[in-house]
């Protein structure tokens, strides 16, 4: 079977803003992409009036939206392959969960022709009943499984041993399997020798669907950021991967997959976070980061307001003229900054617009980047 794995895997969450800059691609970038989507727990919804009281809880809004999954896969997806990942969802709905986002896939077949290409993921320590509901599903579509392996994972000395027997003891076979290794969080001083290392021990390397290699090196947050300036940022987990393609030590040229512009560790909702008006646009070697100050920041001296969601026209206008900025045509997320940066335009956008339009353009650098060097191999 060939592999539906292209030569971009990012990893995004399912929210709103990220799923849209998926499904604003423009077709030839979307084809380059395989996107690893990870079900998460939405933030509870909160009455207008009083950000303190919760009207429904995260795990209530889940399950109510649960059965629109697949219509909504289907949307910001396509019929294009997508990796499917629920270990971020609470405990006692992630296996139920699971199956019934696998299941309703099936149920959008038109003359047995599956509409959307998922391919379930898993790790050698998922809880037994997801395991078994990924597995069965893998064998049942004859999609195949993507074997997740993280840091701790990827440490541990009989990790080759522990995968095949994996493998053994669930039928699998390694050939209709995509076997991706997660670094999570890449920061300076992480050598590529050091990983390679690491990844020279994983076993039959050459045999995998596709050998996936991930990490992120976006902060946290912006907190470390002045106000009001322009900082540039490396993207280290593209230098890392860079490196390791070009090393002796493992068998395979790894595909590569990021976070786009988002921290690798998802912590979940944070009542009462400070989010700053701020915008992240992704150049080949780093990240430019155009930090805004809180969007409800209040003098307390003064009682003054800040700027707010109108920082966001100014870091447009400021953006567009950077040498860096590649052009209105470039990307769906290029164009709405085009938009927002002309002088007549007098609507903000608010933070999910923004980081859709980060992600778009990101999801867009990165494919063409990969499919270039993909091309060269």
């Amino acid at each position: 079977m060939t592999t539906p794995i292209q030569s971009y895997v990012p990893i995004l969450r399912w929210r709103l803003a990220e799923m849209t800059a998926l499904e604003k691609l423009f077709p030839s970038d979307r084809e380059k992409v395989t996107p690893l989507v990870e079900f998460i727990m939405p933030a509870p919804t909160t009455d207008a009036k009083d950000r303190r009281k919760i009207t429904e809880n995260s795990r209530d809004k889940f399950l109510r939206r649960l059965p629109d999954v697949a219509k909504n896969l289907l949307k910001f997806c396509g019929r294009n392959p997508v990796l499917v990942d629920v270990h971020l969802l609470d405990g006692d709905i992630r296996a139920s969960s699971f199956e019934q986002i696998l299941g309703s896939s099936n149920s959008l077949d038109i003359f047995s022709i599956p509409v959307i290409y998922v391919i379930p993921v898993t790790s050698t320590s998922a809880d037994m009943e997801t395991r078994s509901v990924a597995v069965n599903y893998a064998k049942s579509s004859g999609h195949g499984l993507c074997l997740r392996i993280d840091m701790t994972h990827l440490q541990e000395e009989n990790l080759s041993s522990h995968i095949m027997e994996f493998m053994k003891v669930n039928e699998l076979k390694i050939e209709n399997t995509n076997i991706l290794v997660d670094l999570q969080i890449i920061k300076e001083g992480r050598t590529a020798e050091a990983v390679a290392d690491q990844l020279a021990l994983l076993p039959s390397l050459t045999k995998w669907r596709s050998f996936i290699v991930s990490g992120g090196a976006f902060p946290k947050d912006l907190t470390e950021l002045e106000v009001f300036g322009t900082h540039p940022l490396p993207r280290l987990d593209w230098k890392l991967w860079g490196e390791l393609r070009d090393s002796k030590k493992i068998a395979r040229t790894p595909t590569y997959s990021d976070y786009t512009i988002q921290h690798p560790v998802f912590y979940g909702y944070i009542p009462g976070a400070s989010v700053s008006a701020s915008i992240r646009y992704t150049d080949d070697e780093q990240w430019q980061v155009f930090r805004g100050q809180a969007i409800g920041y209040i003098n307390k001296k003064t009682g003054q307001k800040g700027p707010g969601h109108k920082q966001y026209l100014g870091h447009a206008r400021t953006l567009i003229g950077q040498s860096f900025y590649k052009g209105g045509a470039y990307s769906f997320g290029d164009a709405e900054i085009k938009k927002m940066a002309d002088t007549s335009n007098q609507k903000t956008g608010n933070p999910q617009k923004w980081l859709s339009i980060g992600i778009n353009h990101h999801l867009t650098l990165a494919a063409r980047q990969t499919s270039n060097l993909a091309g060269k191999t």
